[in-house]
Order: structure tokens, then C-alpha cells, then sequence
């Protein structure tokens, strides 16, 4: 017989963290629509994640799992925006107005799958300057010395990468429609 009082809160803690490897994608999905920057999304998801994770004995069982995640990774996101202060970026308003229409769990993951698709299809060059800067997080100049490049060559071929990757995106989500 176990007579660990820490047993249920560990068991329920353990199934909101698989329930949250299950649904990543769909979450992932949320924080990206409402996060211009990738590397910025990446650090909300894995913040999202360590709250997910103290706050699972406040989770229902049985109920949305994915629209709790989601309301507690709006909550980073604005944290996050409000700690940087961002120009030329959403204000508070635009996002809660955003957050409070969260796309549906199947949207979010025909977004991801879409970008995933979408980045498997991009030329080797852009794909490496998009890894770089998101997966290695170099800066334009780290990026041009590696490359024999400028920095503003890197941020005008970035910029081309990313503006590519948001109207295929876009074409494969109209075509799913």
C-alpha cells in the first residue's frame, strides 16, 4: 500500500504533462498566431509547459485540456509582451481580442502541419538561414561572417524566407478550407 501523500498530485502532475506532449502541437500552434518571433514562441511554450506543470492539481480532469493550456500560454504571451515592451507589434488589446478567439484544436494543428510542410519544401539556403536564427539563435552579423554574406543580405534573404513561409502557409490553409 502506498502511503505517499504526494502520490495523487505527483499522478495527476505526470498526466497534464503527457496530456501536454499529446496536444503540443495544437498549443504550439496557438502561441505562434499570437507571437510574431519563433524563438520568442519557443521560450513561452517551455514557460507555458513549467506552469502547466506546478498549476496540474488546479486542472479538471475530463475537461478541455487544450483551452487550459492555451489560456495559461495568453497569460505568458502577455507577460512576455509587457516585459519587453514591443514596437510595431500587437497591442495588449489586439492580442486578448485574438486569445479570447483561440482557433479550434483542428485548425491549430493543420497551421502546424501546414508550416511544418512548408518548411520541408523551402531551398537548403533558406532553410539554414532560418535555423540559424531560430534553432542557433546567431544574430545577422554571427550569420554573415559564417556565410560570406552582409548582415543586411542576411536580414533582406531572411526576410524573403519568412515572408515565403507565410504565403505558403496561408495557400495551404485556404486549399484545406
Amino acid at each position: 500500500m502506498n502511503d505517499d501523500p504526494q502520490a495523487p498530485a505527483q499522478l495527476q502532475t505526470e498526466q497534464v504533462q503527457r496530456l501536454f506532449v499529446r496536444h503540443q502541437g495544437a498549443i504550439r500552434a496557438f502561441v505562434r498566431s499570437l507571437q510574431p518571433s519563433l524563438s520568442d514562441s519557443d521560450d513561452i511554450l517551455q514557460e507555458t509547459f513549467l506552469t502547466l506543470t506546478r498549476k496540474a492539481t488546479s486542472f479538471e480532469p475530463g475537461s478541455n485540456f487544450v483551452a487550459w493550456a492555451c489560456s495559461i500560454a495568453r497569460f505568458k504571451i502577455l507577460e512576455d509582451f509587457r516585459k519587453k515592451r514591443r514596437v510595431g507589434v500587437l497591442s495588449e488589446a489586439a492580442l486578448e481580442a485574438l486569445a479570447a478567439d483561440a482557433p479550434e484544436e483542428e485548425i491549430s494543428e493543420l497551421r502546424e502541419t501546414a508550416l511544418n510542410g512548408c518548411l520541408q519544401n523551402l531551398g537548403s539556403r533558406a532553410s539554414d538561414l532560418l535555423w540559424r536564427k531560430y534553432v542557433g539563435r546567431q544574430t545577422s552579423e554571427e550569420m554573415a561572417g559564417g556565410l560570406g554574406m552582409t548582415p543586411l543580405a542576411v536580414r533582406v534573404a531572411l526576410s524573403k524566407a519568412r515572408a515565403v513561409l507565410r504565403d505558403c502557409v496561408a495557400l495551404q490553409l485556404k486549399r484545406a478550407q
